[in-house]
């Protein structure tokens, strides 16, 4: 028998398609993965679900009966919760207030809020030890998992029976993730049904009982996890086969193109690390570890104290354009405000600090741009109907490979440095800009990648350092890479 359905549906703002006809019945006590690409139509057809957008046709249907939500109170009255990808929490407030809000319980004379009822109620609610949290501390005093456990008793405390997680380990630590998991293999064993959106499919086999694939807002495959692959569902989500990368891991070179010794700064703490050429190494951490401070200090956008070398040079002595000028390529963290000029066009984003090699009598030549931005872009797989097109309205994968177009292709470095190289990119520009990488590291370039994904370290990083409060709290070469001891690591304890 079915929860929860959707039946036909379809869902189309303005001349944009973004759901088709999809069909999908959600069975109670089990949890179900719904796994596509960015704009594959996940979010939209959870909104859909939980009332927060009216279906352009079709319905959902509530225990087998149809049911038209007014609004999302509507569809939390009858037992449906989401807990969102950025936590909606009120950093000041308590956990316990956070838990209430909207639904508060008051002493019946006096009109204060009654917290003891309230965390009485919450114990009684509590499927699971595991999600007690510290119900008086301010939740900006909390670790990102526990916020993430008050999000889910926020829709526990109102009765929540379906619960919908959206990227629900998108910044936790491995430990935090084996927590998030065992509670919700408690919460399915205790009734309640869960709808999890992903695109890490790992997670999907090791947590989920069924799953269903969108694809370009139509459903492509579903069926359960148990009847499936992997390689199976990556192929349903992309509509291809992601072929196996070759492991041509070279020995690391003696040549050090980065060394750090000892680094001081506002935000890093005795930081030291070296890069040889002809690997690939990593920063893993947890956001707000100190990545930021290292990259603004290899890009000579701070002070330090220690010694900091790139290819030969000492960085103390240099500022951000001959940094650049020495031969670093960079691909920032955030592409629209750190990487692109949104408005302007793809060559132009191209040609971004390398303009003089286009100038010729104090005139860019823009035929001659025009023919090497597109031999640029056809190294990165640039999918635009024109290169005159505005960058901004390509999609976040094609805007991601303009940039290492543009730092690869363009600039030809001796070092390249990337802070979350994939971020929120899709499957097929993952593995593009992956295989380009470990090119790159082939033909002896030295590469420096922080990441949030560990899946992702793992699979390029010849080595791995991990940062914790601007500390270096482990270092690991390939044949140590062991999830548990790396995320102990993360969060500064020892394994």
């Amino acid at each position: 028998m079915s929860l929860l359905s959707a039946v036909h549906l379809s869902k189309q703002f303005g001349d944009c398609i973004s759901l088709t006809d999809v069909s999908l019945e959600f069975e109670p006590g089990q949890i179900h993965a719904v796994i596509g690409e960015n704009g594959a139509g996940k979010s939209t057809l959870m909104k859909l679900l939980f009332g927060l957008h009216p279906p352009t046709s079709g319905h959902v249907e509530l225990n087998e009966k149809k049911v038209e939500w007014s609004s999302t109170l509507d569809a939390i009255e009858h037992g449906l919760g989401m807990v969102q990808q950025h936590f909606a929490l009120v950093e000041t407030l308590s956990a316990i207030d956070n838990i209430m809000l909207g639904a508060e319980i008051c002493s019946p004379f006096i009109g204060k809020l009654d917290r003891a009822r309230a965390i009485q109620r919450m114990e009684e609610l509590l499927p699971s030890p595991q999600l007690k949290v510290p119900w008086h501390i301010p939740v900006n005093q909390l670790s990102v998992g526990q916020k993430q456990r008050v999000e889910i008793l926020k829709v526990l405390f109102k009765n929540a029976k379906i619960l919908f997680l959206d990227e629900p380990t998108a910044v936790l630590t491995p430990f935090e993730v084996q927590d998030l998991f065992s509670v919700l293999k408690k919460l399915k064993s205790t009734g309640h049904t869960i709808v999890l959106i992903t695109h890490k499919i790992k997670e999907v086999m090791d947590v989920c009982d069924t799953y269903a694939i969108l694809r370009g807002g139509k459903l492509i495959a579903r069926g359960n996890v148990r009847d499936t692959t992997p390689e199976k569902m990556i192929e349903g989500m992309i509509g291809r086969k992601i072929l196996k990368i070759q492991d041509e891991r070279m020995a690391s070179r003696s040549e050090k193109v980065l060394s750090l010794e000892g680094i001081q700064s506002s935000n890093l703490q005795n930081v030291s690390l070296q890069v040889s050429a002809g690997e690939i190494v990593g920063i893993a951490g947890v956001e707000g570890s100190g990545q930021a401070a290292l990259v603004n200090l290899l890009l000579g956008l701070s002070s330090f104290s220690g010694k900091a070398v790139l290819l030969n040079q000492d960085l103390s002595k240099l500022n951000t354009h001959e940094i650049r000028k020495l031969g670093l390529g960079l691909v920032p963290e955030d592409r629209s405000s750190q990487g692109l000029w949104l408005e302007e066009s793809c060559f132009n984003n191209m040609i971004v600090g390398l303009e003089s090699r286009f100038v010729k009598s104090e005139v860019i030549q823009r035929r001659v741009v025009r023919e090497t931005t597109a031999k640029w872009a056809d190294d990165f797989d640039v999918r635009s109907s024109s290169l005159e097109k505005n960058v901004g309205a390509l999609s976040g994968g094609n805007q991601q490979k303009v940039i290492f177009a543009r730092e690869v292709s363009g600039r030809e470095p001796k070092f390249l440095l990337c802070h979350q190289p994939t971020r929120g990119v899709d499957l097929g520009a993952i593995d593009l800009i992956h295989r380009k990488l470990i090119e790159l590291r082939n033909k002896g370039l030295g590469v420096l990648v922080l990441s949030s994904e560990l899946d992702e370290l793992f699979s390029l990083c010849d080595r791995i350092y991990v940062l914790f409060s601007g500390k270096v709290t482990g270092h690991f070469s390939r044949a140590e890479f062991d999830r548990l001891k790396v995320g102990a690591a993360m969060t500064g304890t020892v394994q």
